[in-house]
């Protein structure tokens, strides 16, 4: 098999004992290149986890191997681009779910709701992963403009809180009013500083 790494290509046997050494050789070179590891492309299928299962199942098979690396400011730009189409996307949802819960919520409206309350998470977590990043001031060059992001982003704590409540309760018409007078303005606002943040992020 091949096992393809931006512009180099390893040659391994299709033997299970050589499983370790795969991986170390791809390990050592995203070290080497200071890339981050994001997935595999086994024989043109995406895999994103159980690398190891995956190809001892299918070794005596598999011919190429692509494993999909990304530097630190593509990393940013991947996430801040994820966050910019989610929350393009939330906005008419959110519209629709206040409304439903202003009129007679079913069981698709709390289950949205709920998927409502992942997004937000999923939002705050790539916040955290991208400030963990220690270079992440050189990449993101209008750091103004990030910190602005990061104040909005922040109020998401106390409007969730209330939202919990406000669904512990049952109060429906607090929870539509939560939604669209507190969360949508702030998705709205969220997507004008991704979109400025995405056209100034320092690609290397």
């Amino acid at each position: 098999m091949n096992i393809h790494i931006k512009d180099k290509v390893l040659e391994c046997k299709n033997d299970p004992e050589f499983i370790e050494d795969i991986f170390n050789g791809i390990n050592e070179y995203l070290h080497k290149e200071d890339l981050q590891f994001s997935h595999l492309i086994i024989d043109g299928e995406e895999i994103y986890d159980n690398f190891d299962g995956y190809i001892i199942e299918k070794i005596k098979d598999i011919k190429k191997i692509e494993v999909i690396a990304l530097s630190l400011s593509e990393i940013v730009d991947e996430s801040l681009k994820s966050a910019e189409q989610y929350s393009k996307n939330a906005i008419p949802i959110i519209n629709k779910l206040a409304e439903e819960f202003y009129q007679k919520p079913d069981e698709n409206t709390w289950s949205h709701l709920t998927d409502l309350f992942e997004g937000i998470q999923w939002i705050i977590q790539s916040l955290t992963e991208i400030n963990s990043i220690e270079s992440s001031d050189e990449i993101i060059v209008d750091y103004e403009v990030w910190d602005e992001y990061v104040q909005e982003i922040s109020k998401f704590n106390d409007i969730v809180f209330e939202l919990e409540n406000a669904v512990l309760n049952k109060d429906n018409i607090l929870i539509g009013d939560v939604l669209l007078y507190e969360i949508v303005p702030i998705f709205e606002v969220m997507v004008e500083k991704l979109n400025s943040l995405i056209s100034e992020v320092d690609i290397c």
